[in-house]
């Protein structure tokens, strides 16, 4: 299946980080690299000067700060000096339903203390079809890809778990393995308990 485009990374402030960004569920742990106070960036509102946060890992987009931002950011670096922030590693994720603008929205928001959740390891493929594993009934990739190991030994697609959970049960399946013999107790017939 296609990797689908939302919406948001089209409209909204495609070069900047956005909800668009973040696949249902995920936070991401990002370094600063530096900010730049009075960066002019294009948003749909126009042309403006903000201040701009850009990251050390490659391929992230750069996020624009704000008030809620900044005070998170604040508490995470222990300072107040933006000057302190550049080596700070934030975790970031979606808060979903925040009033803004006259319209309830969703906003890329930072936790107010230093990453609790490791640095994330690629997605694998699906065992399967050898696709890349998507997010599916509201849960994030990597969360998907642990919940087939766990339940079918190797990282699965939602499609391909979907055809194992319904795949008829074979011979194979169903053969019976010999009860190991039981123990007694010495001098009485009832099982001894382990």
């Amino acid at each position: 299946m296609a990797e689908k485009t939302h919406w948001k990374k089209v409209v909204s402030d495609p070069n900047y980080l956005g909800e668009a960004d973040f696949a249902e569920g995920e936070e991401k742990v990002l370094t600063i690299a530096r900010v730049n106070i009075d960066e002019v960036v294009t948003t749909a509102e126009g042309k403006s000067k903000k201040s701009v946060i850009h990251w050390q890992e490659p391929g992230n987009k750069p996020m624009i700060l704000n008030v809620a931002r900044s005070k998170n950011i604040e508490k995470v670096a222990g300072s107040p000096h933006i000057e302190d922030w550049p080596s700070v590693k934030l975790q970031l994720y979606i808060e979903k339903g925040i009033k803004a603008f006259g319209d309830v929205v969703n906003a890329v928001r930072v936790r107010p203390f230093k990453p609790r959740i490791a640095q994330a390891q690629p997605v694998p493929d699906c065992t399967d079809c050898c696709g890349k594993i998507q997010p599916a009934m509201g849960k994030d990739a990597r969360w998907l890809a642990g919940y087939t190991t766990k339940k079918y030994g190797v990282p699965l697609c939602a499609e391909c778990a979907q055809k194992r959970a319904t795949a008829p049960v074979t011979d194979e399946d169903n053969k019976e393995v010999p009860d190991e013999p039981k123990q007694t107790a010495p001098g009485s017939d009832e099982p001894e308990l382990l």
